[in-house]
């Protein structure tokens, strides 16, 4: 008799360890299940932030190349009118120099 109870004894505590080890990796599963879906739910938030920040990266960007390009224009314009300056002040220097050249031809003959 205490043998069979001996050995029902044994034979519940294998099913209730089986059955706690059965519990104990339904938990472990569902800690995987969860931590993979805020692994996931991370990964998405991070593609995410990595996109709108390349977005603004490349608008930034347009932006410094719109001001860029205006400077530059703006910059050749006013060499253009400095050019332009330089020449007409050579001209004026030339009909003077020109003018008092004629003027003292004039008082020779």
């Amino acid at each position: 008799m205490k043998g069979w109870i001996l050995g029902g004894g044994l034979a519940l505590g294998l099913i209730f360890s089986a059955a706690c080890s059965r519990r104990d990796e339904d938990r472990a599963r569902e800690q995987q299940r969860d931590t993979r879906r805020q692994l996931e739910q991370t990964r998405d938030k991070v593609r995410e932030e990595l996109k709108r920040a390349d977005q603004q990266t490349r608008e930034d960007l347009d932006k410094a190349r719109e001001q860029l390009n205006h400077a530059l224009d703006q910059s050749k314009r006013d060499a253009d009118k400095a050019r332009e300056r330089l020449r007409q002040q050579r001209e004026r220097d030339r009909d003077t120099d020109s003018g008092s050249d004629s003027n003292s031809d004039d008082s020779h003959h």
